[in-house]
């Protein structure tokens, strides 16, 4: 029973977490020196960086956001930087905005020339998701414990006894 619930739960979790990095995302933008962001809602948005593991791309870039009056938008660094990693990509929380009001908004990265393997990375803007995402990785943690235990529980239950 605990084995089962185990693979459900751990499943459950695992499925819920790719999907709530798939739907806190709220714009994709290429590689480039300056792009143009736009902002549906006022609120917190995070900045991440997107590009195959182990990119050196990234190394000592500033980026900063500008509104349409040419203000700058404050940001703040992460405490806690959110990773999250796969075979081909790999994706880091950098910095976090207050949007003040919805508007299209401009991300300067410095960045410099182009290189060949720019199609690759990316520079994303979602919603703050530290929270949920910690509280998927509880449960599979807790998951972890039911599936380990449930074999453990079943192994006692049909291996012999020494007497």
């Amino acid at each position: 029973m605990a084995f089962a619930l185990g693979a459900l739960l751990l499943a459950t979790c695992i499925v819920k977490v790719v999907r709530l990095l798939k739907a806190s995302e709220l714009s994709r933008a290429a590689l480039v020196e300056r792009q143009e962001v736009v902002f549906a809602d006022a609120g917190p948005v995070v900045l991440c960086i997107e590009g195959p593991p182990l990119s050196r791309r990234f190394v000592r870039l500033d980026f900063a956001l500008e509104s349409s009056d040419g203000g700058a938008v404050a940001g703040r660094a992460n405490w806690f930087r959110l990773r999250s990693s796969g075979f081909s990509k790999a994706r880091l929380q950098l910095l976090t905005y207050l949007i003040p009001r919805p508007a299209a908004m401009c991300c300067a990265s410095g960045i410099g020339l182009p290189q060949t393997r720019d199609a690759e990375h990316a520079i994303i803007f979602a919603k703050p998701h530290a929270a949920a995402a910690f509280g998927y990785v509880l449960g599979m943690v807790v998951a972890g414990w039911l599936l380990i235990g449930g074999i453990v529980l079943f192994a006692l239950s049909v291996l012999p006894m020494a007497e």
